[in-house]
């Protein structure tokens, strides 16, 4: 459990910030900026944000799955630390270029 509640931490804020969009979009009134506008800004940033976030989260989780014997703080081997950071490099850059 105390594994589990250490991940959460790390995706915490990503979760969070995807959470606030959704309530934002609920929320915000239409008054605030016209439909349009509010649409285009909304779902740029939107799209983008999601895709960061689910990259980090998708790039978290498999990384713990592939390479669980890496500990990133403590590992000395600089070839394992580079593989990992490659990793989490190459899980974003596919989800936010869209493959």
């Amino acid at each position: 459990m105390k594994k589990f509640i250490t991940h959460l931490k790390r995706i915490g804020f990503d979760a969070l910030a995807l959470l606030t969009i959704v309530l934002i979009m609920v929320f915000v009134p239409i008054d605030f900026l016209p439909v349009e506008a509010k649409a285009g800004l909304i779902s740029i940033f939107i799209t983008k944000f999601i895709l960061v976030s689910a990259a980090v989260i998708h790039a978290h989780i498999t990384r713990k799955l592939l390479f669980p014997y890496i500990d990133f703080s403590e590992e000395e081997n600089l070839s394992n630390n580079l593989m990992v950071i490659a990793w989490y490099v190459i899980i974003i850059f596919g989800w936010t270029r869209g493959g």
